[in-house]
């Protein structure tokens, strides 16, 4: 059997690690919010500061990266960081109550963003030029997975009790680490180095527009993220199952949009792919608040539920700015405007709504965000620095 191009080798490692880390480290906690809650082991204000302790550890994680590589290259530290997210999503099943399930989730999100850091610069750096956007797309799939399982299986665990979902999601945790640590393994098929110093010096129009467009994407994604199913049961007077079963349909278009993005940009170019799919974001968040019914529904929860798809072109746009170099840096900066966006949308659009009680207004909020998101990927040049490449 042949084996994989290295660049494919890459892609597939940051795709098991980003399914282990994000997909199913972040994604699969909100679903079990209820059942802890019902259950006792942590209270309604608990659950959320171990929420928060999520996303302030991923800003800690992000931070973190120029004193990690200073110490160790960037695969050895993937693979790391690998195995701590698996252990620490396994031992998130020990019922050890508040204390224990917060220092699991904060370990999650410092080794999450570190992930996402040297994972993607490490993809993009290894795919020629003409399979970059299918290489991205590769990669941010692991997160569409994790959010499709925790969609579509987390629902049936749940009924049997916490320990069977939480098993259930380390048992695909471990699928992903097995598959994380080929990709990562050394020798010949070793992802290619990443330079030690990856804190730009000057950030050029470009750079800046798209670190902006990063943290407009984090605020614009908050509204689904927390209120989606909320507003379907409680806005639109729809069932729970119904509320689950677009939840689902959100799941699927992570997996399906992301592939799709991440081709169309290998066909039209980045800066255009961009736009549209900002655009797109756009619309799928203010039509089910605008003119509800069941087809802005539907579109909605596909729409939106593609949002790794923008992750995977502006990762892409983000190399092609750099041209040869390695976008490590930018794209560190990249992550943090997603760590700083979404722990300040996260408290102001939950006060917002605690406050206003309106659905639509965060929506909109949301939308408003994706729109300029949308502004700015038309701002950038169309020309795109590119590199030399031979396909590998």
């Amino acid at each position: 059997m042949t084996p994989p191009p290295p660049w494919l080798r890459t892609a597939i490692g940051a795709q098991a690690t980003l399914l282990v880390g994000m997909g199913l480290g972040r994604f699969s906690y909100t679903p079990m919010v209820p059942a802890l809650i019902d259950n006792g082991a942590v209270s309604a204000d608990q659950a959320g500061w171990i929420g928060a302790a999520n996303l302030g550890g991923y800003l800690v994680g992000g931070l973190a990266v120029p004193w990690l590589l200073q110490r160790a290259a960037a695969p050895r530290i993937l693979r790391a960081c690998l195995i701590l997210s698996f252990v620490a999503l396994a031992a998130s099943a020990v019922p050890a109550g508040f204390a224990w399930l917060l220092a699991c989730r904060l370990l999650l999100g410092v080794a999450v963003a570190v992930m996402m850091i040297l994972s993607i610069a490490s993809v993009t750096a290894a795919a020629p030029a003409r399979h970059l956007g299918k290489a991205a797309g590769i990669a941010f799939t692991g997160v569409g997975l994790g959010i499709f399982f925790s969609a579509a299986a987390l629902p049936l665990l749940l009924s049997h009790g916490l320990l069977w979902a939480w098993s259930g999601t380390a048992a695909i945790g471990a699928i992903g680490l097995a598959i994380g640590l080929w990709g990562w393994s050394g020798g010949s098929d070793a992802p290619p180095p990443v330079r030690r110093d990856p804190l730009p010096t000057h950030l050029g129009a470009d750079a800046a527009r798209l670190v902006a467009a990063q943290g407009l994407f984090s605020v614009g994604l908050v509204p689904h993220s927390i209120y989606w199913v909320d507003y379907l049961v409680r806005g639109l007077g729809r069932s729970i199952a119904e509320g689950g079963a677009q939840w689902t349909l959100f799941g699927l278009g992570a997996v399906l949009g992301t592939i799709a993005w991440g081709r169309l940009a290998d066909r039209i170019g980045f800066s255009p792919a961009l736009t549209l799919v900002f655009a797109s974001l756009a619309a799928g968040i203010a039509l089910p608040v605008l003119a509800p019914g069941p087809v802005t529904v539907v579109l909605s929860s596909l729409l939106v539920g593609a949002q790794p798809g923008l992750s995977a072109v502006i990762a892409g746009r983000a190399q092609r700015a750099i041209g040869n170099g390695s976008m490590l840096g930018l794209w560190r900066w990249m992550v943090l405007a997603v760590g700083t966006g979404q722990l300040a949308a996260g408290y102001g659009l939950v006060a917002l709504f605690n406050a206003r009680g309106s659905y639509a207004e965060v929506f909109l909020v949301g939308a408003a965000a994706m729109a300029g998101g949308a502004v700015l990927a038309f701002g950038l040049r169309h020309t795109e620095a590119g590199r030399a490449s031979t396909p590998r």
